[in-house]
């Protein structure tokens, strides 16, 4: 299977369901209404936003080895070292990355996805 490669993310945002494409376009937003200095970079065909290395991604079910059937995960680079006080990342068998998997744009609980957010923007600038 291989992976789109998309020149923006508005033909990202094309290709999805409008179910993936809601969660996206908010989760997008969040970050970058807060943290408006990250950068969006694309790697297996989903946008991954960045400072000093990859922080978080957006990773919907429609692209290949997303193990959803709808939704989008919300990825985490460097969740292993993470709090998660919450338990809303789920590291499953990884050893670095974890997801929080939003099944419909109403699932996104903004304040507490900005403190996990932020504590990954704060360890990025480590």
């Amino acid at each position: 299977m291989k992976f789109a490669k998309y020149k923006d993310f508005d033909s990202f945002l094309d290709a999805l369901s409008p179910g993936e494409r809601a969660i996206c376009v908010r989760l997008r937003g969040l970050i970058f209404d807060s943290f408006p200095e990250l950068k969006e970079t694309w790697a297996y065909g989903a946008p991954f936003y960045k400072g000093r290395k990859r922080i978080c991604f957006l990773y919907p079910a429609s692209l290949p080895y997303s193990g959803l059937k709808e939704g989008v995960n919300f990825g985490f680079n460097r969740a292993n070292l993470l709090s998660n006080e919450h338990g809303l990342l789920d590291l499953g068998d990884r050893k670095e990355v974890a997801y929080i998997t939003v099944l419909a744009e109403k699932d996104i609980q903004e304040e507490l996805f900005l403190e996990i957010l932020h504590e990954a923007v704060l360890l990025d600038r480590l």
